[in-house]
């Protein structure tokens, strides 16, 4: 069963209600051609069809994670992790307030398309599919994809030894479509943190996904009786681009969330990420801002909505 979750000052456990179409005037039928433009402007729509007034206001459903440290880890009532760092950055120069809720990788489309969330922040890497049936505006981080193990395990050193060993996965990830090496036994489940007990337990070889995610387990189990690590310089599949992700045809929040997130790339991501993914940085001391960090620029290239 999907735990809910409540922001900072709540406790609820209440399911999201399903977003409502948003206010605007009743529009009497109009049946002559010339009264097109008119009868969308008065409906609150533009001619391209996206609607004008904002869902981001009062309290903002998000989908995301629960379960993925560095990322979005909730405990004791609270979301703590890059995600909630930036909600909250969007929420306070936008005038929402951000209450999350737990959504599995596949199902994140679907939370969207049925209107469950405003918007998922969930790792949720932005793909020509995906696009097809949802709106994004990103990246807000950067990753080539990667594998982990226990931290004793020497199985898995060059691309060539992942030939036959069995690698865990999320169901709808970007991994789980990834092409591995023959022979190699795909294992999936519904969430990464099962995987990573599953390598811990010895029950799989490795867990393969984005190397940023994986840095964020890499600190939380430093100090387990069982730590793990990144196999270094050994990928498959394709650079990962995370973006913020809402309902098709919502131009005028897509644009502001456009606009705010290439402020929030300059001004607060670097020590957001400091906080949030220590393993991260010091794995890469002196280049994790280039492998990891977006152009503000690559903004407006990867968003759904263009200026």
């Amino acid at each position: 069963m999907t735990r809910k979750r409540a922001s900072d000052s709540q406790d609820a456990r209440a399911a999201p209600p399903a977003l409502r179409p948003l206010p605007g005037h009743r529009c009497a039928r109009l049946t002559a051609a010339a009264a097109l433009l008119f009868t969308v402007a008065a409906c609150g729509w533009t001619a391209d069809g996206a609607d004008q007034e904002s869902s981001l206001t009062g309290t903002v459903y998000i989908g995301g994670k629960s379960d993925q440290p560095g990322f979005n880890l909730h405990s004791e009532h609270t979301d703590r992790g890059f995600e909630p760092d930036l909600a909250a950055y969007l929420g306070k120069r936008l005038g929402f307030t951000p209450r999350w809720h737990d959504v599995v990788s596949a199902k994140r489309e679907q939370e969207l398309v049925e209107k469950s969330s405003a918007l998922v922040i969930g790792t949720y890497s932005i793909t020509p599919r995906r696009d097809r049936q949802v709106d994004f505006v990103g990246p807000y981080f950067v990753t080539k994809q990667a594998f982990l193990v226990r931290e004793d395990y020497d199985g898995i050193a060059t691309e060539k030894d992942v030939e036959n060993k069995v690698i865990c996965t999320v169901e709808g990830s970007t991994a789980a479509r990834a092409a591995l090496p023959g022979g190699a036994t795909p294992h999936t489940e519904s969430d990464y943190s099962t995987c990573v007990r599953k390598v811990q337990q010895g029950d799989v070889d490795a867990v393969f996904t984005d190397e940023a995610l994986l840095y964020g387990y890499v600190e939380q189990q430093k100090n387990s009786a069982t730590p793990v690590k990144v196999v270094p310089d050994v990928s498959f599949g394709n650079i990962n681009r995370y973006g913020i992700a809402l309902p098709e045809g919502r131009r005028a929040d897509c644009d502001k969330l456009r606009d705010v997130l290439r402020r929030y790339i300059t001004d607060e991501w670097a020590s957001d990420v400091k906080a949030q993914l220590p393993a991260l940085v010091a794995a890469y001391p002196g280049d994790w801002e280039n492998r990891f960090r977006p152009e503000p620029q690559d903004v407006n290239t990867y968003s759904s909505c263009k200026e």
